[in-house]
């Protein structure tokens, strides 16, 4: 994903100049066309720049005198070019380049002190298409900037919620250990987290949350169903079979992003290739991350203990062992908001 990326912004940059010079060609027809005496100083600039390059070429090195004329000479002329814009009133920068990034000049890197380094543009335009990229919409919407954990009751009620705390009390709980899970998502140690509960109760707000906030700081992150992702597996399946060499980056990314996301887990239709696939996918990400941060949450409303009605006891144990294990609880949240809204 990270490097299909990097490919993809290199060539919109290559763009932006190709457009950039566009733009300017067509701002120098139209000028010379009105004012033909800028046509002549341009060409004169260009005539004593190739005359004192072509006396450096040939050995002869312009004495400081001469530089200094050749110097003064091109500053009279860029008066009068800039004098002759103002007097049928261009700007005096209507002929240079125009680029969306002044800073970077639309190449994307920039010199500092320490040598060549990524321009602010590009890190933001290298987030921007994390988001695309990472199948989630509703980011902009589903933040931690938007959490209320007011829509959790603060009722302690086991035989209603299923667990000894209040949901309210639950939620924040599961909010700060979201929090750790990002900020330490470069420790191997850092667990992967496993979110069950009723429908709409939270589980995708929070991961959207997480999202969020990773891929604000520059962080992979792929979002799949169950079903979809299956769905890209046995895609892949069937053109390799046809293609020895076929490569398939949504494939890759299932393996190698820093966070995945397995959202609705269960409601994928259970077959023994479909629990190898998975297994194969749990302990590939969990080598993976002993190197390179390659998280993964599981988001399902099934509970633990339903796991072993529904998967081979290696991925339940590999779940309970690599997964810190989060049960959501309260009344849904949709019904909360449309009640609220006098839906």
């Amino acid at each position: 994903m990270s490097r299909d990326i990097h490919r993809i912004i290199i060539n919109e940059y290559e763009a932006r100049q190709q457009a950039a010079s566009y733009r300017q060609l067509l701002k120098r027809e139209e000028v010379y066309k009105k004012i033909p005496r800028i046509a002549e100083i341009d060409n004169q600039i260009q005539l004593i720049g190739v005359k004192y390059n072509k006396s450096i070429l040939l050995g002869i090195e312009p004495s400081d005198k001469a530089v200094s004329e050749l110097l003064e000479k091109i500053e009279c002329l860029k008066k009068e070019k800039k004098q002759l814009l103002a007097n049928h009133s261009y700007p005096e920068n209507y002929l240079e380049l125009e680029f969306q990034c002044q800073q970077c000049k639309d190449t994307g890197f920039v010199e500092t002190k320490t040598g060549t380094e990524k321009c602010s543009c590009y890190r933001q335009q290298y987030i921007n298409h994390l988001f695309k990229q990472s199948n989630i919409k509703v980011l902009d919407v589903e933040n931690f900037s938007a959490f209320n954990e007011n829509f959790y009751p603060d009722e302690i009620n086991e035989k209603k919620y299923g667990i000894r705390i209040s949901p309210r009390e639950n939620i924040l709980k599961i909010r700060q250990r979201a929090q750790a899970f990002i900020d330490n998502i470069d420790n191997p140690q850092n667990k992967n987290l496993f979110f069950s509960g009723p429908t709409g109760v939270g589980k995708t707000f929070m991961i959207n949350c997480i999202a969020a906030e990773l891929l604000k700081k520059g962080r992979t992150v792929l979002y799949q169903t169950a079903q979809s992702l299956f769905k890209v597996i046995n895609d892949y399946r069937l053109s390799a079979l046809k293609d020895d060499e076929f490569e398939d980056t949504a494939y890759s990314d299932i393996f190698n992003v820093e966070l995945l996301i397995i959202d609705d887990l269960g409601t994928e239709s259970p077959t023994a290739t479909r629990y190898a696939e998975l297994l194969n996918i749990l302990n590939t990400r969990h080598e993976n991350n002993l190197s390179a941060p390659c998280k993964t949450i599981i988001a399902t409303n099934l509970g633990i203990n339903l796991l072993n009605e529904y998967y081979d006891e290696r991925i339940v144990s590999r779940i309970i062992g690599g997964f810190d294990l989060f049960r959501f609880a309260g009344n849904d949240i949709r019904v909360l908001k449309k009640t609220a809204q006098g839906v």
